[in-house]
């Protein structure tokens, strides 16, 4: 007896999933966030599962890693060649950046 797949959109909020705006109870949650998400729902049988598919988070990392990169290029390789850091603004402007990305890491889907 071979059993029938099927995928379809889904979407996690509160460890609820939902498809079409109708709650999938039992789904198994086969991502690490905490995170709203969207993602996939994969039925086979009586089983199904959740897989996040974590677009919008992928871009806003590279987002925040661009801009950190950004920072230390603009802050230390032109200040005395990889010198002391002449700007005060410079530690503040690295300490959002971690915040933003323990955050990010903290929802990743």
């Amino acid at each position: 007896m071979s059993l029938k797949t099927i995928v379809c959109k889904a979407s996690c909020k509160s460890n609820t999933v939902t498809v079409d705006g109708v709650e999938l109870p039992g789904a198994e949650i086969l991502s690490a966030g905490q995170a709203q998400s969207q993602g996939i729902a994969i039925l086979c049988g009586g089983d199904a599962f959740y897989v996040a598919i974590p677009k919008e988070t992928l871009a806003q990392l590279i987002s925040l890693v661009r801009t950190l990169v950004q920072t230390v290029q603009t802050g230390i390789l032109p200040s005395n060649g990889g010198g002391a850091i002449v700007d005060g603004t410079f530690a503040t402007q690295l300490a959002a950046l971690k915040q933003q990305l323990d955050t990010l890491g903290e929802q990743i889907q």
